[in-house]
């Protein structure tokens, strides 16, 4: 599983094959849910291999697109410790899956491209997150949404100060005290006094968040996507000096972040993460609204000014979709027809302004400019 970025967007859409298969459904993480997800899954992986008999494809064809799908019918572990939402991609040459906090409605597609634009908000808008909760002792990474927050994998960030610059001594230092008599590497430091660390170890922190920003700014790949420090204040202003991810937001969460619920962690950050989000719409939105000359409504137009990298915000209805094909040399959009694998065009024009570095607001249709399925802003 990896983590969706820009990158993995573009990746996905790059594969191009009759059968690119896309699975959507919601999950959840505990109790009597977790059997229904299961009769959820088997629904939809019996509802895609409808659609392949449909198509002509052979049994030996289907079973062996299938059979890494319906093997995970048989993964208990996985099935015990899901997130919010679950989304397969399947194609003759790819195999992938993945867990989000947030949930999807259920869907299971077969067409020529994997289909990408319930993905699209989690890049924007209500968009992933991530919250780094950072102690001498302790590093953590947080990855949240409008809806939900979990910790994941932060193995690559190095483990604590004492291990990052191997220094027993720091924890040494008359400057710290500790409530436990756990061993060295255990022990929660504080600084004594009401000052903060002295200068000699504000270095050493230094040393040692100039490690995490090394290593957590490539995995933050996505141009801005917001970054929320959680940790006693004093760490803060420290870290905000080594960054480099253009995504660290100002406003933190101050205190020891050990001490959270992961709902308190998500109230607290969220509080802060929203307002970003929301203010990007927002003022796309009056962009589009004062520059009218610049609008185009007409899906035709909007793929054709998306294919060119013409648009600079794109708003588009997630409660719907258009299905065709869309001819790039004739930038001509034609309507579903039998016995062709059609595209929702909508979702289309999403990715493709996405990848041409423009804005897209995957939104419920009555939050797009106007009420139409797409608006868009054209830079020219």
């Amino acid at each position: 599983m990896e983590r969706l970025s820009l990158d993995s967007i573009k990746k996905y859409f790059e594969i191009k094959d009759k059968s690119c298969i896309s699975i959507y459904m919601p999950t959840h993480r505990m109790g009597t849910e977790v059997r229904q997800d299961q009769i959820r899954f088997k629904n939809l992986t019996d509802k895609v291999q409808d659609i392949l008999k449909e198509r002509g494809y052979r049994d030996s064809e289907i079973d062996k697109l299938m059979k890494p799908i319906l093997d995970l019918r048989q993964e208990t572990p996985l099935w015990q410790h899901m997130s919010d939402g679950f989304v397969i991609f399947r194609s003759e040459n790819h195999f992938s899956y993945n867990q989000f906090p947030t949930s999807f409605s259920e869907m299971a597609l077969v067409q020529h491209r994997f289909h990408l634009k319930p993905l699209i908000p989690l890049l924007t808008g209500n968009g992933l997150y991530y919250v780094l909760g950072l102690s001498q002792n302790k590093i953590s990474l947080f990855e949240g949404t409008r809806f939900n927050i979990k910790e994941i994998d932060a193995s690559f960030l190095p483990d604590n100060l004492a291990k990052a610059l191997n220094i027993d001594e720091f924890f040494e230092t008359k400057q710290f005290h500790t409530g436990t008599s756990a061993g060295r590497n255990d022990r929660a430091a504080i600084f004594h006094g009401h000052g903060g660390p002295e200068e000699h170890q504000k270095t050493m922190i230094r040393q040692f968040f100039r490690e995490i920003n090394k290593n957590l700014t490539p995995f933050l790949t996505d141009r801005e996507v917001p970054l929320v420090i959680a940790g006693v204040e004093y760490l803060h202003p420290l870290y905000h000096e080594v960054n480099d991810h253009k995504g660290l937001l100002e406003e933190g969460i101050a205190g020891n972040f050990e001490q959270y619920s992961l709902s308190e962690l998500h109230e607290k950050s969220w509080a802060i993460v929203s307002a970003v989000f929301r203010n990007g719409y927002v003022k796309a939105r009056k962009d589009f609204e004062h520059n009218a000359k610049r609008g185009a409504t007409d899906l035709q137009a909007v793929l054709k000014a998306a294919h060119q990298g013409r648009i600079e915000s794109l708003f588009v209805s997630l409660d719907e979709q258009v299905w065709g094909r869309f001819d790039e040399r004739t930038f001509e959009p034609r309507l579903e027809t039998k016995h062709e694998t059609p595209e929702d065009l909508l979702d289309l024009c999403s990715v493709v302004t996405l990848i041409n570095g423009g804005s897209v607001y995957g939104v419920s249709r009555n939050e797009v400019p106007g009420g139409y399925q797409t608006a868009a802003l054209l830079r020219y």
